[in-house]
């Protein structure tokens, strides 16, 4: 689907819970469009509320304000701020309980902002009709700021690992390290030394894992921050000692399953999570030919 493995297709609940998707878009469109904070793209603006269901902009809590600099990451929701559609019907809203101008069906989760941030990238409104006015300068900004961040996969020859879990739903593998490690092999020569670990059963966000209203994913898919921490004594060890670094593969997980009252997830053990292997198994090894990246099952 677009780009996404099948792996990803339960995540994608726990990520319009969290509004992950749609946050990260309407963060990054301003980002790439350097867009100021009246521009409001796309009738989207950031701040807090008066409260989760009722939705209306609010004074934010002094205290939550300061905490925003030592915790917020920057992408709303965080801690007091929200993602608010400034052009829901009877004024401003909390996107999850705005309803858009064209909306038939009422609250829409803001159908009308989302098509928009589509329509910066596609140069065409929902009808297919081109762009124009105001509209098509910041879609033009967007792309002006996205072609300033495009790498060519050129590392010239420095060793780098790429970690990634084959069921991220925000940043699918194959949007992602897979296309990477494809355009390095090919500006640096398939003998590139960047490799790849593609974990089964690793998604984006460890920290759902242990949030208790997602136990279903807790024992489903394993926590990825123990590869990356890997990985890292891999690299300390090449750089230090010239070990070797193990070949870019397919790293096979266990998930730990659910106790017998089928809710409560088991302990993880070592089992669950092996260590990445110095020498895989032909059938597990990712490999770079004619042009093409081979990604094991």
């Amino acid at each position: 689907m677009h780009g996404w493995e099948s792996e990803s297709n339960l995540l994608f609940a726990s990520h319009f819970f969290s509004y992950a998707a749609t946050a990260v878009a309407v963060t990054y469109a301003n980002a790439y469009a350097r867009a100021g904070v009246n521009a409001n793209l796309c009738n989207y603006s950031f701040g807090a509320v008066d409260g989760v269901t009722t939705g209306n902009p609010a004074p934010a809590p002094p205290a939550g304000v300061l905490s925003l600099f030592g915790n917020g990451n920057g992408v709303p929701p965080t801690g007091p701020l929200q993602l608010i559609d400034n052009a829901s019907l009877n004024g401003p809203k909390r996107d999850q309980v705005a309803t858009s101008p064209s909306s038939t069906v009422g609250q829409d989760y803001n159908t009308d902002g989302v098509a928009c941030l589509r329509s910066l990238w596609t140069g065409q409104d929902n009808a297919g009709a081109a762009l124009t006015g105001s509209a098509l300068a910041q879609s033009q900004a967007v792309h002006a700021g996205v072609n300033e961040v495009l790498r060519s996969g050129k590392l010239h020859g420095v060793p780098t690992i790429l970690v990634q879990g084959r069921s991220d739903a925000l940043v699918p593998v194959n949007h992602a390290s897979r296309a990477y490690l494809g355009a390095n092999k090919m500006a640096d020569g398939a003998d590139s030394p960047t490799v790849y670990y593609e974990v089964t059963n690793a998604q984006h966000f460890d920290t759902f894992l242990g949030i208790s209203t997602l136990t279903a994913l807790a024992g489903r898919f394993v926590p990825l921050h123990r590869y990356v921490i890997q990985s890292l004594d891999l690299m300390y060890a090449h750089l230090k000692d010239k070990a070797a670094l193990p070949p870019s593969q397919v790293v096979r997980t266990t998930p730990r399953g659910f106790q017998g009252n089928g809710t409560t997830p088991n302990a993880i053990t070592p089992a669950n999570e092996p260590p990445i292997p110095a020498a895989p198994a032909a059938a597990d090894q990712i490999t770079f030919s004619n042009g093409t990246l081979h990604i094991p099952d």
